[in-house]
């Protein structure tokens, strides 16, 4: 009976000492986890996982963002794995990065620079394009996003071209035209020699050409009709420029086949 009980006190002992090294792991494994330890095995899964990340950047693999790129790089620098190999591909990693961003930069500027000379094209219009085709060509820039505040100023400036256009198509030529006169001699009495130049190849823009006839009418009684010597459209303007005043107003013109103006009848005001 007493052999019985002593083995039955051996049993509970044991197995009491059991549930306490059971405890002990648990603890010990808890303990890894809130301290941030990893193991040895856990070290070398992340230097292989961040060496295969810098072998991309390095390379040029990557399919990421220049800027998610970057922060992987800081992430692993400040891991401080202390790993020789892998603190020489991360400063590798770093000049990579480094040119990258420069490259970046100067295809941006090239961009910018691209855009600003597109820009002052469609401000002067030498192609003499529709309103509908400056639009759709700054719709292209505009869609880049670069975000310059010389190209953001120039893009409010072709819009404001463009509206004004689209306005002025709907103004009478004869208003057109008086308007334009008057313009000419205005810009070029207050000596703005810019102004008159632009004025004076927006006029031309509505004729066949700059020969384009333009008679002046001296004197003018039922059908009987009295001119002055022949001119042409460009010697005109020229006169109103010179006179800095517009002394006559429209009368009569004659359009060709592509709506522009092929002769021109003044009447003085």
């Amino acid at each position: 009976m007493t052999g019985i009980i002593q083995k039955i006190k051996s049993l509970q002992w044991q197995h009491f000492v059991f549930i306490l090294l059971i405890a002990a792991v648990a603890i010990g494994s808890d303990g890894c986890k809130t301290t941030g330890k990893m193991s040895k095995k856990e070290r070398k899964a992340q230097i292989e996982l961040a060496k295969k990340q810098l072998t991309e950047i390095i390379n040029g693999t990557s399919t990421r963002p220049l800027e998610a790129q970057e922060r992987t790089v800081n992430e692993i620098t400040n891991k401080h794995f202390k790993d020789p190999e892998l603190d020489k591909m991360i400063e590798e990693a770093r000049q990579v990065l480094k040119k990258a961003f420069a490259e970046k930069e100067k295809q941006k500027q090239e961009q910018i620079d691209a855009a600003r000379a597109e820009l002052l094209d469609m401000l002067l219009n030498k192609d003499d394009k529709s309103a509908d085709e400056l639009e759709a060509e700054l719709a292209k820039i505009k869609s880049m996003n670069l975000g310059n505040k010389d190209i953001n100023d120039l893009i409010v400036k072709v819009e404001q071209k463009i509206a004004a256009m689209r306005t002025k198509k709907n103004v009478p030529l004869k208003n057109q035209l008086e308007n334009s006169f008057q313009g000419i001699a205005d810009a070029s009495k207050s000596g703005n020699a810019s102004q008159v130049m632009s004025l004076t190849r927006s006029t031309l823009q509505l004729f066949s050409s700059e020969d384009a006839t333009v008679l002046i009418i001296i004197s003018k009684e039922g059908s009987i009709v009295d001119y002055d010597k022949p001119t042409t459209i460009k010697r005109y303007l020229e006169f109103v420029r010179d006179q800095k005043a517009s002394r006559n107003e429209v009368d009569t013109y004659q359009l060709d086949g592509a709506g522009k103006i092929k002769e021109l009848d003044l009447i003085k005001k």
